[in-house]
């Protein structure tokens, strides 16, 4: 809670297309980003012991790293171990060299944060499923999969929210089309498994039904 930077989902606004209401990521890739961000910041406390303030965001296999750390070489070497670890795609390095921040700080940033994904809660035409807000420093740092008019939207509502120094967009910018595609292959996925439990319900149900007390 202290840091200010933990994403948080939340529920947002109709946007361009039908689909924006649901996350844009298959739950395979959800789940993954979710993983990544645990072990990507295990693996990275584990190899620098002090000076370190740090969080790690992940959207679709993307991964963001903010926060501090007191030397240049712990900044390369925070990239290097998000690189290098399981299905990371790429990583943006927006580790800061210097000292950690104050806990006065990182209650501003969270803040902010909560802040932030409000307004754009509110805002017409963006869908914060589509993507995750993290706070350091009073930067505004968002990630997603969105369209290009979507992450124009997003960003310059953020920029003119009180106390937001700067905006850093790390959006996955895809077409309408993209989106569309992506939205129909996830919308398959979920009814090919809701065919799978219901069948598998059915098999239970004829099974109980079929059984035979022997005297």
């Amino acid at each position: 809670v202290l840091s200010g930077c933990v994403p948080l989902m939340i529920g947002g606004a109709v946007g361009t297309t039908a689909f924006v209401t649901t996350d844009r990521r298959t739950v395979g890739a959800q789940m993954a980003d979710n993983v990544m961000e645990q072990r990507i910041s295990y693996e990275i406390t584990q190899a620098i012991k002090s000076g370190l303030h740090l969080t790690v965001t992940s959207y679709n296999q993307r991964v963001l790293l903010t926060g501090e750390v007191s030397t240049e070489t712990d900044k390369q070497l925070a990239q290097k171990i998000a690189q290098r670890s399981l299905e990371v795609k790429s990583v943006v390095n927006e580790l800061k060299v210097g000292p950690e921040n104050s806990i006065t700080q990182r209650l501003s940033d969270s803040t902010l944060a909560n802040k932030v994904r409000s307004y754009l809660v509110g805002t017409k035409d963006v869908s914060l499923n589509q993507m995750k807000v993290t706070v350091n420093n009073s930067t505004v740092y968002l990630m997603g999969l969105v369209t290009a008019q979507e992450a124009q939207l997003a960003a310059n509502v953020a920029s003119r929210i009180s106390g937001v120094h700067a905006v850093v967009k790390v959006f996955e910018v895809i077409s309408e089309q993209e989106v569309e595609r992506r939205m129909r292959l996830i919308n398959q996925q979920q009814n090919e498994k809701a065919k799978e439990s219901a069948l598998t319900t059915n098999n239970l149900n004829t099974t109980s039904s079929s059984e035979v007390r022997l005297q």
